[in-house]
């Protein structure tokens, strides 16, 4: 699983840069949707949450989302 989180690393260092928190979690409490993405910057009052299964997916469209928000 890791391999496919490490590719986002460079677009997540890009958000952080912006001033984006990104926050991923994986809650063994739960049997469905156990996993989470979350994308905040405060100076924008942006925010993108969801709950997932599959967390590579989630973070993908989180940061797909985020970049066409805050494009340069």
């Amino acid at each position: 699983m890791t391999e496919m989180i490490d590719r986002f690393i460079p677009q997540i260092e890009a958000a952080q840069a912006q001033g984006a928190v990104v926050l991923l979690k994986w809650d063994g409490e739960r049997s469905n949707l156990r996993c989470t993405v979350v994308i905040t910057r405060q100076d924008t009052d942006y925010l993108w949450r969801r709950d997932c299964d599959d967390i590579a997916a989630g973070l993908a469209e989180a940061l797909h989302d985020y970049e066409a928000r805050h494009a340069h």
